[in-house]
């Protein structure tokens, strides 16, 4: 064989190569337009509060749960527990909830809220401060649950922004369901 001339066998091998190349292309582009095709249907199917750009902070998350709202310290949360007035409302599953809340929280999911209102409505008359909460900043059904409430007409539901993980870690007292 000369040189510079290249083999039948070696013509065969580069464009087995290059088919394999161009096939394994094929499907990591496959795979990665069903990823993006599911972490869209996952966000639009759970209702998740993402941010398609920019607005990530902590700050802008919960600027967007918050809106309209009024959020609560987990200091003024405290107080208020130390005074008996605090109503904690845990907006969290009850799976969440069975394996710790706040002290005398009520578990109300945004979606029972309407069968809880009428309980929440004679604690808050009676002079309870009704103090919405889940766990994790981005966590948007404290928010949910306060808008809910709020359109039963229960006004001053202040929301704890990631209210169990920040409780906790204050050290304050928990509950586990029994």
């Amino acid at each position: 064989m000369r040189q510079g001339l290249i083999s039948r066998e070696e013509k065969g091998t580069s464009r087995s190569t290059g088919a394999r190349f161009t096939r394994a292309l094929i499907q990591a582009t496959g795979l990665l337009l069903a990823g993006i095709a599911l972490g869209v249907l996952s966000k639009e199917i759970r209702g998740l509060d993402i941010p398609w750009s920019g607005g990530w902070s902590e700050k802008e998350v919960v600027a967007r749960h918050l809106e309209g709202l009024e959020e609560i310290s987990v200091e003024e949360a405290w107080r208020a527990y130390q005074s008996g007035q605090a109503l904690f409302l845990d907006a969290r599953d009850p799976g969440s909830f069975s394996m710790g809340h706040l002290p005398g929280a009520l578990n109300v999911p945004p979606a029972e809220a309407e069968g809880a209102s009428e309980e929440i409505r004679v604690l808050v008359q009676a002079g309870m401060i009704p103090i919405a909460y889940c766990d994790g900043v981005d966590c948007p059904l404290s928010s949910e649950l306060a808008r809910g409430l709020g359109e039963r007409g229960i006004e001053g539901v202040k929301v704890l922004v990631n209210g169990w993980s920040r409780w906790r870690e204050r050290g304050y007292p928990v509950e586990i369901a029994k």
